[in-house]
């Protein structure tokens, strides 16, 4: 065994301490909304400069050059103006890196306001729906890169603002046939309406595969994806079902290990803090049982590693036979196992543990057709508990079986020591034999 079990931070990951998602998300958000601002800044201003040079073009085009130069001054003022505008408001930005959700709106607010005013200048008013094509792709750079709570708002602006380009033009006496011009914002208030929430409905299933990706970094593949919530599958659905598909080949390789079948350190780690969990719903025990091969470093440099990895091949089939169908066994090291047994009080789980013992002591391991069958013993910890709303209660449980192995190995090994609170606090390790308590467990 060469030492305790390890139970640090960095290989038992048995509490996951979960991020304060307000500020952490706030956060990110403002972040990643400076980070597009100042990267949309140059393109917001030339593309100002562009739509004013190509509106004056139109008029030279469709009513002359008189018309056109009449209009000069307003475009200039205007496309100055927004441009001045675009500047003020993204300075702060090259000071620092965050943009907060009011200034994001006071830009797309500055969007619509050089789009509308443009229109009311340079455009007559049978054509003023123009205002709306533009209102459109603000909604989209507002839902793309910023979310679907501005979008809506820049779509009420908008609306707004194409009132009031219909009421500037009765005010001026131009042809305008009312109720058209509200059947044309009808239109396409609900276009944009249905292009925000498509995209927002693929934003977040588009999260929920992330976070499904995140839980298999971390190594949990319990989650999948609800194909069945899409209706009507699309891409995203794809994505999901692809997930679904190579979820258990990706489990078995993370979480199994690949000599014995049995969980790896990893996959017991997140057993052991869902059954801490589903015993704390429960109101229920547990037990927890650490096993260690005696002396197998001898059998490696004897025979071989070879010969060494069959016995552990064969010693994982072992448990794996013993236990319950609800029991979990995993290789958490060389010669390592661990037993997880649910629903087991302390007599049950020291039961199993000297008859896991026994069975060892009496099996011939097989190291192949030129040498004869090998003995082995094993030393064994056992520790049981009740979590009752005890912080990291799992971790506090493996670190207790793994105390209560330390002993067995102190004890000239081949023997069960199991961890109580009494012996904890003199400083030694009791042994329970199977007969000093009834066997009426729930096991």
């Amino acid at each position: 065994m060469n030492g305790r079990f390890p139970v640090d931070a960095h290989t038992v990951n048995l509490s996951r301490r979960a991020a304060p998602l307000g500020d952490s998300r706030d956060v990110q958000r403002d972040l990643a909304a400076g980070a597009v601002l100042r990267l949309q800044a140059p393109s917001r201003a030339v593309a100002a400069i562009i739509v004013g040079v190509v509106q004056l073009f139109v008029l030279i085009k469709s009513s002359g050059s008189t018309v056109a130069t009449n209009a000069l001054g307003d475009v200039a003022t205007i496309v100055s103006a927004y441009v001045l505008a675009i500047v003020l408001l993204h300075a702060p930005l090259w000071r620092r890196t965050e943009a907060s959700s009011e200034l994001v709106m006071t830009v797309l607010t500055a969007d619509l306001a050089f789009v509308f005013a443009m229109t009311a200048a340079t455009t007559t008013a049978t054509h003023y729906e123009r205002a709306l094509l533009g209102m459109a792709v603000i909604v989209h750079v507002a839902n793309f890169f910023f979310g679907a709570r501005h979008a809506w708002r820049v779509l009420q602006l908008g609306v707004l603002g194409y009132l009031g380009l219909i009421y500037l033009a009765m005010s001026r006496h131009a042809r305008v046939d009312v109720l058209e011009e509200f059947w044309t914002l009808a239109l396409c208030a609900a276009g944009v309406s249905l292009m925000i929430m498509q995209a927002t409905g693929v934003r977040r299933r588009l999260r929920t595969v992330v976070s499904l990706f995140q839980s298999a970094e971390d190594g949990d593949f319990t989650p999948s994806y609800d194909v069945a919530a899409d209706r009507p599958p699309d891409t995203v659905t794809r994505v999901g079902m692809a997930y679904n598909r190579v979820r258990d080949q990706l489990s078995s390789m993370v979480l199994t290990d690949p000599l014995t079948g049995c969980l790896n350190r990893r996959g017991f780690d997140q057993s052991l803090v869902r059954e801490a969990a589903r015993a704390t719903r429960a109101s229920g025990e547990f037990g927890l049982v650490a096993l260690d091969l005696d002396h197998f470093k001898l059998v490696n440099d004897t025979y071989g590693h070879p010969a060494g990895d069959a016995v552990l091949r064969e010693v994982g089939a072992m448990l794996l036979a013993s236990g319950r169908g609800g029991d979990i066994v995993a290789r958490v090291g060389g010669e390592e196992f661990a037993l997880l047994l649910p629903d087991t009080g302390a007599a049950g789980a020291h039961l199993f543990a000297a008859r896991l013992c026994e069975r060892i002591r009496a099996h011939q391991f097989t190291i192949g057709p030129q040498n004869a069958p090998v003995k082995l013993t094993a030393s064994v910890g056992v520790a049981v508990g009740a979590p009752r709303g005890e912080p990291n209660f799992a971790a506090v449980l493996w670190s207790r079986a793994d105390s209560a192995l330390y002993a067995a190995k102190h004890a000239n090994r081949d023997c069960v020591r199991a961890w109580s609170e009494e012996t904890e606090y003199s400083g030694e390790h009791a042994v329970i034999q199977s007969d000093l308590r009834s066997p009426a467990s729930k096991r």
